[in-house]
Parts: C-alpha cells; sequence; structure tokens
C-alpha cells in the first residue's frame, strides 16, 4: 500500500482482489490540487463530462439521491460502450449511497445495486490522494475484469488532464491498449 509521503510514490496500475466473493478494484492517484478541486471534478454534472466523455449527467448529491449518466460521445467511444456492453449501457442509472464532502462520494454503478463506485479523498502535502474502489458482486463475469480495468485507468488519467485544464478526448487506441495490459495481468494472476 502505497504511504502519504513525498518518498512513495502511487503506483498507477489498478489491482484487483477478491473478498467473500466479490472483486475489488482499486486504483490510487494524487492529483497536484486541492481536495476541493477533485472533489468538484467528481461530484459536478458540468465538471463530469469534462473528463467521462461528451454527454449528460443528473446528480442529485444526497444519500439516495439520483445518478444518472447517457454517453452522447465522441463517436468512438458510443461505439465501443455498444459493442462492449449493448446500446442499454449508454444510459446508467445508479443511486447515490454516501456522501461526505469533500472527502467521500460512492455510488453504485452501471445500474447494479451490487456494483459500488467509491471515491476517497485525502489531503497531503502535494494537494490530493485519490483512491478509488470498485467493488463487483460474485455474479460478475472475471473475463469483463480487463475491459473495466482499462475503462478507469483512462477516466483517472483523463480526469487527471482535466484537473490540469487540458481538453480531454477519449482515445479508443488507449483503452484498448490498457485493456490489453490488464487482460495479460488478470490472466496470470
Amino acid at each position: 500500500m502505497a504511504t502519504n509521503t513525498s518518498n512513495h510514490t502511487i503506483p498507477d496500475e489498478g489491482t484487483v482482489e477478491v473478498i467473500d466473493g466479490y472483486y475489488v478494484l482499486r486504483f490510487e492517484r494524487r492529483f497536484a490540487h486541492p481536495v476541493e478541486r477533485v472533489w468538484d471534478a467528481l461530484t459536478r454534472p458540468e465538471r463530469i463530462t469534462e473528463w467521462t466523455g461528451e454527454g449528460e449527467v443528473t446528480l442529485d448529491l444526497v444519500e439516495g439521491g439520483r445518478y444518472e449518466s447517457r454517453t452522447t460521445g465522441p463517436p468512438d467511444l458510443v461505439d465501443a460502450i455498444i459493442r462492449e456492453a449493448g446500446e442499454e449501457a449508454l444510459v446508467q442509472q445508479d443511486t447515490v449511497l454516501r456522501v461526505e464532502p469533500p472527502l467521500l462520494f460512492e455510488r453504485t454503478f452501471g445500474g447494479d445495486p451490487g456494483s459500488i463506485a467509491r471515491w476517497e479523498l485525502q489531503h497531503d502535502s502535494e494537494g490530493c490522494r485519490l483512491t478509488l474502489t470498485h467493488t463487483v458482486p460474485p455474479e460478475f463475469d472475471r473475463a469483463h475484469l480487463p475491459r473495466t480495468l482499462g475503462g478507469w485507468h483512462q477516466l483517472l488519467e483523463q480526469l487527471g488532464d482535466a484537473l490540469d485544464g487540458k481538453h480531454v478526448t477519449w482515445r479508443q487506441e488507449r483503452w484498448e491498449e490498457l485493456r490489453d495490459h490488464y487482460k495479460t495481468k488478470t490472466e496470470t494472476a
């Protein structure tokens, strides 16, 4: 586990553990931005689409609130989502589970109440440390781990770029590279 000091680095690679039959995917990142700025990017609909792709997000930022996202572009992203998960995956209707501004945001993911995405933020001397944990239920098809890990990895890269003020564009070739990397990693685990 990476520490919160400048002498240690947090690996970019996501990890997978199986805990009580659940797959637990985890990523850690440091951003040279205050926690409040990262929180804003994670929880304001107009900021979310800056790093997730073109679309619409509706978010009631209260426990039990609605989190709905509709992906509308770019075309390569829409095509990839349809190819990998079906057209219904373009619209996700989820529920906010926990909100502790500006340190913790947890919601269901992919319309599955057993699939939980948890974003934890910590202040540190360099800005912010983010831990993303995605817990998926035992019935999750292990064959989908590479695409899921690759997707989160790319989204976190895009979040970092958006926080740095860069224009973000989803790139299919980057996602495929990450998916293939995680395929190799999960096959040997």
